[in-house]
């Protein structure tokens, strides 16, 4: 396979982020059934704790709370700091719980910034796949052209230089 041929994988990029701006729009879905039609539940914080790793801080909060059924649920949430930062000395959190929904747990303290900033990350992500798409099509043109110019100098795409000799006097 030549080189020029690998040019079309350009197309990956935005397929990956075609992937992601669906994976997001099911959290954004998700998110919203949950909260809309989810039950509402008073949850226990059995452990919380927020890390700084280089230049990312995040988190994560244990909740433990008992359903309608009767069933003891525990679940780890993992938090952005923002979402975290509203949680710190709070020992019990409202939550809305609905079993079986892509995103089964939402806090209530937290919902409207989880959902900013998913749509943020909607937005962010959509951005990226125009101004890729873009790039795309820019060397997918530029692989077929010069497919056509190797296929008119004869597969050859080689430079061609000529001496001349200049005459000596």
């Amino acid at each position: 396979m030549k080189a020029i041929n690998l040019t079309h994988l350009v197309w990956l990029i935005p397929a990956a982020l075609l992937v992601l701006m669906i994976q997001q729009g099911a959290v954004y879905y998700g998110i919203n059934k949950t909260f809309e039609q989810g039950e509402v539940h008073t949850a226990n914080i059995t452990d919380f704790r927020i890390k700084q790793i280089a230049a990312q801080t995040n988190g994560y909060v244990d909740l433990q709370f008992i359903d309608n059924s009767g069933n003891d649920v525990r679940e780890r949430l993992s938090l952005h700091a923002q979402h975290a930062s509203r949680l710190i000395g709070s020992n019990e959190v409202d939550i809305r719980y609905m079993p079986g929904s892509t995103y089964d747990i939402v806090m209530i303290d937290t919902f409207d910034y989880h959902r900013k900033t998913v749509l943020i990350n909607i937005a962010v992500v959509f951005f990226s796949l125009v101004v890729l798409k873009g790039v795309s099509i820019f060397g997918s043109r530029y692989a077929i052209r010069k497919k056509k110019l190797q296929k008119e100098n004869g597969g050859n795409d080689a430079l061609n230089l000529e001496y001349l000799n200049s005459p000596s006097a």
